[in-house]
């Protein structure tokens, strides 16, 4: 059996059970569920899947993701992966939202030598602030000997009530 890693994209209007179905869908064509990031927003689910499964079962799981429910799908091949040198670090912002303020973020970030990972967002009412909160959960990756501190004092003079805290 000639196995394949691959990404299946996933959009379209969430429903209860949905995530068991793609399961069901993987396991059907022989696939191995490999590492997953799903999401809800705006009444739509989101998600990536790489999965692990023959070349000949392809197209039997594409069409029985198509099936579950006026799903948009894609099924690449996955790159294939590096030996990983990088340290990672979580970094999470905290801010006054304002328009821009994801573009600003990544754009400071452009000027390191640094691979953004992961990146969730989330605006909140906040009463006691009279404004939203924007939030940022980043997970970045560089090589070993960065400078995180001038990282850290880059995104923090974007705004004065901009605040980095590195997760653990």
């Amino acid at each position: 059996m000639n196995m394949q890693a691959m990404v299946l994209s996933i959009i379209g209007k969430d429903k209860s059970g949905l995530v068991e179905q793609l399961a069901q869908a993987v396991k059907n064509a022989e696939g191995n569920w490999l590492e997953s990031s799903f999401c809800q927003l705006g009444g739509q689910f989101a998600g990536f899947v790489e999965i692990m499964l023959p070349r000949e079962n392809h197209n039997a799981l594409i069409q029985h993701c198509h099936s579950l429910s006026n799903l948009q799908i894609t099924l690449v091949p996955a790159s294939e992966k590096k030996a990983n040198t990088h340290k990672i670090i979580k970094l999470l912002v905290t801010g006054n939202d304002r328009l821009g303020i994801v573009n600003d973020i990544a754009s400071a970030l452009k000027g390191f030598d640094i691979n953004i990972e992961s990146l969730s967002t989330v605006c909140e009412s906040a009463p006691n602030w009279g404004s939203p909160m924007f939030s940022a959960s980043i997970k970045i990756s560089a090589e070993e000997g960065f400078n995180i501190d001038r990282i850290i004092e880059t995104l923090e003079e974007i705004a004065d009530d901009l605040v980095v805290d590195i997760k653990s």
